[in-house]
């Protein structure tokens, strides 16, 4: 049989007292005892926490106080250390009274054996360890409303058939709407427009299936504005299994997404006309391409360089040229084809895609339709500028079949423009 060892504590000023209760725990085999004996109650709860004591006896008769009185001083400081009590006299009323003061058990002095110690004994520590996972749970419990009350995220809970029954403080915070006005409502009262029936159907069925579902969502706050919020939605079950509840934990990221679409727009655009930069460009030409050598079809590559646009800057400063080429960008995107690309390689350089173009020819025509654009002349601060355009074109299959090789002789063939004369366009292998 397993030994237990038990650490205990005895108040009691007479040592007769002491003595028989130390020879009837000797008895119990089942106990390995170490007994603490005490005849006055002074600092009695700081050796109680001190020395890890599993069980007290308290004498009822103590002198000049009671042991009723020295129970309640360990109650009333939330010690919950077993108490056995300890008295001469056999009253049931004074038994109820000291249980009701927190004593675990009640022994008469008359009574006291081995056998019934030890059923004290047994009790005491039953009821003490009940008593200890009580006070576990009520910590937890308190932590967790801490912290339901103070994390930063909203908290939703609803029952099984989604109505709200407790929410949090940062859920009023982030979306605006009171406890009062969302209990016994469907957190739907903030669904947005943003998404359809199917996606609803998707998250209810994920959530079902696997007890979880999580993502990105939009809703509107109790203003009518919209939000996107990242949400976790769980669900809760019982020990049959059964879902009893739903916890939605969620935090608002619109401003957030709004700054990492801002980075990366920054990330594949100019910053002087917005149009597609390099790095764009390329990603869709090379997406174009695949699209035409799976569809057999042609694409042109067009580089567009301005004539003699350091004159301007030179003459009139580099702000006059940023709206110069302001300009250029915003007459040249009125001449595109929806699924076209315009992008802005840097300085004064214009490169274009043009996917499913028919012909050599048809390219071509685009590009003096580009220059004509250039016709009219370009106003700026104080006077106008007449600006005119070398346009150099590649052609997919039949000038390569990469990015880089394609943008290469359309640059090439926009030099052979500029030395036929400027103001006019160059097909890639055309006869000089």
């Amino acid at each position: 049989m397993a030994i237990t060892r038990l650490r205990l504590l005895a108040l009691d000023d007479d040592e007769g007292d002491i003595e028989l209760l130390r020879r009837y725990l000797e008895m119990l085999s089942q106990y390995e005892v170490e007994l603490v004996a005490l005849s006055q109650p002074g600092h009695l709860l700081e050796r109680i926490c001190t020395e890890g004591v599993d069980v007290v006896f308290l004498d009822y008769m103590l002198g000049k106080t009671t042991g009723l009185e020295v129970l309640q001083q360990l109650r009333a400081a939330g010690n919950i250390t077993p108490v056995i009590m300890l008295t001469g006299q056999g009253d049931e009323q004074l038994a109820v009274k000291l249980m009701r003061a927190g004593a675990t058990d009640y022994l008469a002095k008359s009574r006291l054996s081995p056998e019934n110690l030890g059923q004290a004994l047994r009790n005491a520590m039953r009821i003490g360890q009940l008593e200890r996972q009580a006070v576990l749970s009520e910590e937890k419990l308190r932590l967790a409303a801490k912290v339901f009350d103070n994390v930063l995220e909203g908290v939703v809970v609803t029952n099984a058939e989604a109505c709200i029954v407790s929410v949090n403080p940062a859920f009023t915070a982030i979306t605006g709407y009171s406890e009062d006005e969302v209990l016994g409502k469907n957190p739907n009262i903030m669904r947005s427009s943003f998404h359809d029936k199917a996606f609803y159907q998707q998250l209810w069925n994920e959530l079902l299936t696997t007890g979880q579902w999580k993502g990105e969502i939009w809703n509107t706050y109790k203003s009518g504005n919209t939000f996107l919020m990242w949400q976790t939605i769980s669900a809760v079950k019982n020990e049959d299994g059964r879902i009893t509840h739903f916890v939605s934990v969620f935090f608002d990221i619109t401003e957030r997404k709004r700054h990492e679409d801002k980075i990366r727009y920054q990330a594949y655009h100019d910053v002087l006309t917005n149009l597609p930069n390099r790095r764009l460009f390329h990603d869709r030409l090379a997406t174009a391409l695949l699209q035409a050598q799976r569809d057999g079809e042609m694409l042109a590559v067009m580089f567009l360089d301005l004539d003699h646009f350091k004159r301007i800057n030179d003459a009139l400063g580099h702000d006059a040229g940023d709206l110069l080429l302001k300009e250029v960008a915003g007459r040249l995107k009125k001449c595109i084809r929806q699924g076209d690309t315009l992008s802005r390689f840097g300085g004064d350089e214009f490169v274009l895609l043009l996917p499913k173009i028919k012909s050599a020819r048809n390219a071509v025509m685009f590009a003096e339709k580009l220059i004509m654009t250039f016709d009219a002349p370009i106003m700026l601060p104080g006077q106008e500028w007449d600006v005119k355009a070398s346009i150099g074109i590649s052609l997919f299959p039949k000038d390569g079949d990469e990015p880089s090789a394609l943008i290469k002789k359309a640059d090439e063939a926009m030099y052979v423009a500029k030395q036929k004369g400027r103001n006019n366009c160059y097909l890639a292998g055309s006869e000089r």
